[in-house]
């Protein structure tokens, strides 16, 4: 998704006009419209005013290989998860039930029957 596709999606994301888009960027209607059909681009000062006033990440502007709000929020909660020291042992045993064809539901009854376990012997 180019870059002027990303302006239009968060506009109508945020169901924004291109008039209402130009106020909030102090630009006029047909610079907005401009930007979104990929003849001219909005300067860094207005990226981080779109950011900030919409409370989306900046980056979300910037990376290439990101195309809704959704994917940022979910490699930003996996990049967590894999910098977690807790979880790398975990994503093997995962691993090896997906590769052993163990249903998710089974493995959520697997571990409610340890956690009952766990419970009784405590």
């Amino acid at each position: 998704m180019n870059f002027g596709d990303k302006v239009r999606y968060i506009r109508e994301k945020f169901s924004l006009t291109t008039t209402q888009l130009a106020k909030l960027l102090n630009v006029t209607q047909s610079y907005v419209s401009h930007v979104e059909n990929n003849r001219r681009q909005f300067g860094r000062d207005k990226i981080v005013v779109l950011a900030k006033e919409l409370q989306i990440p900046v980056e979300f502007f910037l990376r290439e290989d990101v195309d809704t709000l959704e994917q940022i929020r979910v490699s930003d909660g996996l990049e967590a998860l894999f910098n977690d020291e807790r979880y790398p042992n975990y994503f093997g045993v995962v691993d090896y039930a997906v590769k052993a064809g163990i249903r998710p539901e089974e493995l959520e009854q697997a571990i409610e029957f340890i956690k009952n376990i766990r419970h009784k012997t405590r």
